[in-house]
């Protein structure tokens, strides 16, 4: 990676991070307020629509993806009448993507107690609720969230992180103070199409201001089309099963289980989902960089730093497993309360969920940077179906388990071993063989190093707040110092250590 992709990365990095860590504290600290003033149900609530909204979102179809992908060659070639046809083609689907999201909302309005098994709070009207979810989802498609695509596409989408970061700081300050000061779940969830309008305004000046000479005119050739609609149509199933494989299990937790259930599940996801998007923001910032490395530089080259980029991947993920299965209980515990534990065995389910998830990372950020959704574009089909015939199935057989043991066989059977094969068959023309064989390594490594953690941490005997402190401490240096021991010879640790000496040097200068 050269130095401007590495500069590029980095500050695209440090500034996704910066602001995923505000929206993890932040919301950690509305949900936390909102179980102890108003209620387990209104958590429930809460999770409860964000996963019909983004269930609802699937209209977006990846147009997103395929139209900053189709603008990776003309920024490199600073073609900006290009860009200027690609970014109108973009706000007219936006529009018409809006719209979709509008009506297919408003159909469903009637359907929305359905979702929801036995109670909810007396004070609140699902519809009007639903409403107000609704139209923050709507407002980004009908303002300036196009523009975003500009910002990826020119590796700038520190300024989307710093700018979403600053706003949206401002409006949990004042959810939180909504919520102190009148414990009222309507005042509070009304900042969020507050903040989405004050973002997009801002967003769309920044980007006049730093690209003025990017703007929605002309009219893109019927080649590009016919490609963006190529790649947009293999998108469809993708999105799908993202959303689905992530949204649906709440949805089905709320209409078998009840409220309480879906609050108590949402209690240990909000940790899998806050570790997961800072792996995604992070994967997110490389991406351009990665496809200006596919465009420039030799399948060789590439392979080389897909296989370092796997150990780096491999690496984080592994610790942030063996950190949840030392802690996940101490955290839940001193958090929530005894009343809203799961059992220690669907901790470990939490744990095998996030790996399986989050291990494919580095398949699918390259994959995202080819353009590559065709290769595999039955795959998201086959998994959405097994996952929704196995949730509805297994749900009613033995609750919680069946609706995370149906995502965890979608992941490890079907999604993983389908987009691994895509990637090697069409971009690197290789074997699979080596990836596997390093997967495999990777994980009984993390395996052992899991077992050999939780033991020490098993010693400590503390309660409270100190205990989850120790076991911190110990997860932090404990297992990474085996993996280093363990896998310093190896090309993955080489190149960490090589680009951690260009950041390090980078910040001296």
């Amino acid at each position: 990676m050269n130095d401007g992709r590495l500069k590029n990365s980095v500050r695209n990095v440090l500034g996704a991070l910066i602001n995923k860590a505000t929206a993890i504290v932040f919301p950690f600290v509305i949900r936390t307020i909102i179980l102890y003033y108003l209620g387990t149900e209104y958590a429930g609530l809460s999770s409860l629509f964000t996963s019909v909204l983004q269930i609802l979102s699937l209209s977006e179809l990846g147009i997103g993806s395929a139209i900053v992908f189709s603008m990776y060659k003309p920024v490199a070639e600073g073609n900006n009448a290009e860009i200027n046809a690609l970014l109108k083609l973009y706000r007219k689907f936006y529009y018409i993507i809006g719209v979709t999201i509008l009506f297919v909302g408003i159909i469903l309005i009637p359907m929305i107690p359905r979702l929801i098994n036995g109670t909810y709070p007396n004070d609140i009207n699902l519809y009007a609720l639903y409403l107000i979810y609704l139209s923050n989802t709507v407002l980004s498609y009908f303002l300036f969230a196009y523009k975003t695509s500009i910002l990826n596409a020119f590796q700038r989408s520190d300024i989307e992180s710093n700018l979403t970061t600053l706003i949206n700081t401002g409006m949990y300050i004042f959810q939180i103070i909504t919520l102190i000061a009148f414990r009222n779940y309507y005042l509070y969830i009304i900042w969020l199409p507050i903040a989405t309008i004050v973002i997009n305004i801002v967003r769309s000046r920044i980007v006049n201001k730093q690209y003025p000479a990017i703007r929605c005119d002309g009219e893109v050739s019927q080649e590009v089309k016919h490609d963006i609609f190529k790649r947009v149509g293999a998108l469809i199933g993708h999105q799908l099963s993202g959303t689905v494989n992530c949204s649906l299990d709440n949805i089905v937790v709320s209409a078998f289980l009840g409220l309480k259930v879906v609050a108590q599940y949402g209690n240990y996801y909000y940790v899998v989902s806050a570790l997961s998007g800072v792996m995604q923001v992070t994967f997110n910032a490389l991406t351009a960089s990665i496809g200006n490395s596919l465009i420039k530089e030799s399948k060789e080259k590439n392979l080389s730093d897909f296989y370092d980029l796997q150990y780096i991947n491999s690496w984080i993920v592994g610790w942030m497993c063996i950190t949840m299965l030392c802690i996940y209980q101490d955290f839940m515990k001193l958090w929530a309360g005894v009343k809203l534990l799961f059992t220690f065995d669907i901790v470990v389910l939490f744990v095998i969920y996030f790996y399986s998830w989050q291990i494919r990372r580095t398949v699918l950020t390259y994959k995202n940077a080819c353009g590559m959704w065709w290769a595999d574009k039955v795959k998201p089909y086959v998994s959405v179906i097994t996952n929704l015939v196995l949730n509805f199935s297994l749900v009613q057989v033995c609750g919680i388990y069946g609706v995370m043991l149906s995502t965890i066989v979608c992941y490890i059977f079907i999604e993983a071993p389908w987009e691994t094969h895509a990637l090697f068959k069409e971009y690197f023309k290789q074997r699979t063989s080596k990836y596997w064989k390093n997967e495999l390594m990777y994980t009984l490594l993390t395996i052992i190093l899991m077992v050999m953690t939780f033991g020490v941490c098993e010693c400590i005997k503390i309660n409270g707040i100190m205990s989850v402190f120790v076991k911190c401490l110990i997860c932090v240096i404990f297992p990474n110092i085996l993996w280093i021991i363990c896998t310093f010879k190896l090309n993955g640790f080489k190149r960490v250590q090589i680009v951690v000496k260009r950041i390090v040097k980078r910040g001296n200068n």
